[in-house]
């Protein structure tokens, strides 16, 4: 594993992150979000395909599993 890419995936991650975070936070208005969201993507595809598809499968690995949670013990 290149650890300067995975560096700079983990970066660019903590950024999108911190981009939602200010939006949902009232810090920064939709207008703003949108422009730092873009500048971060454009980073992102700049840095190379290893480094975008790390981010991806960043974001991949944080999104909620597509099946229910089974809370009742049955299949």
């Amino acid at each position: 594993m290149n650890t300067t890419k995975a560096t700079k995936a983990r970066r660019f991650l903590e950024e999108l992150k911190g981009n939602v975070d200010a939006w949902y936070a009232g810090r920064i208005d939709y207008d703003a979000f949108n422009v730092r969201q873009r500048s971060t993507w454009d980073a992102i595809r700049a840095a190379g395909p290893t480094v975008e598809e790390r981010v991806l499968r960043g974001l991949r690995d944080r999104l909620p599993s597509a099946r229910p949670a089974n809370h009742e013990g049955r299949a």
